[in-house]
């Protein structure tokens, strides 16, 4: 399993027992944790070869390639199923919250998404609008130009295409079965 050698060096350097060390850290949390960063690092890598220019952003933002949703249920209901067996309850409950996140990621939050987005537009174009104060921009209080000037674009989170959770999915079966390996 892990390789005793290197385990005792971690234990004279540190002073940390490697034995307790790897209860600490449960192998479910790993699996999760490692399909969250790796599929919202690897979004950061793909916008730096589409924009030519690294956006730490992207390591926080919803939607894109590949589904970091997926990618986190997924590595963690592999590494169940493998730990525990694919018929314990525990598989059961992991089953059925990738099934609710995957239906959330693709219909409820994109469906929000693109309204979010017809939203934005039909601010701008209110905004664009010359002379003239519509509904919109006396509501939110954008009738003068210097209020318009201030007010930031509305946040809105995106969905996934299904190609993106499966893209998520894949990487997150990866993990989950190279935790399994490593613990």
């Amino acid at each position: 399993m892990i390789n005793t050698s290197f385990a005792n060096a971690v234990a004279m350097t540190t002073g940390l027992n490697w034995d307790n060390l790897i209860h600490v850290f449960s192998p479910y949390l790993i699996a999760a944790a490692c399909g969250y960063l790796l599929a919202q690092l690897i979004k950061v890598i793909l916008a730096a070869t589409k924009y030519r220019e690294f956006r730490w952003r992207e390591l926080f933002k919803s939607g894109s390639m590949p589904s970091s949703h997926s990618a986190t249920v997924i590595a963690l209901a592999t590494t169940i199923g493998l730990k525990d067996g694919f018929g314990s309850p525990l598989f059961a409950l992991a089953a059925i919250f990738v099934a609710v996140v995957i239906y959330d990621a693709t219909h409820v939050r994109r469906a929000v998404g693109e309204q979010g987005e017809v939203l934005r537009k039909l601010i701008e174009r209110d905004h664009k609008q010359e002379g003239a104060i519509s509904d919109i921009a006396r509501e939110t209080g954008a009738g003068d130009d210097k209020t318009r000037a201030k007010l930031p674009k509305p946040y809105f989170a995106k969905g996934h295409k299904p190609i993106e959770v499966l893209a998520g999915g894949i990487l997150g079966l990866i993990i989950g079965i190279a935790i399994y390996l490593i613990y």
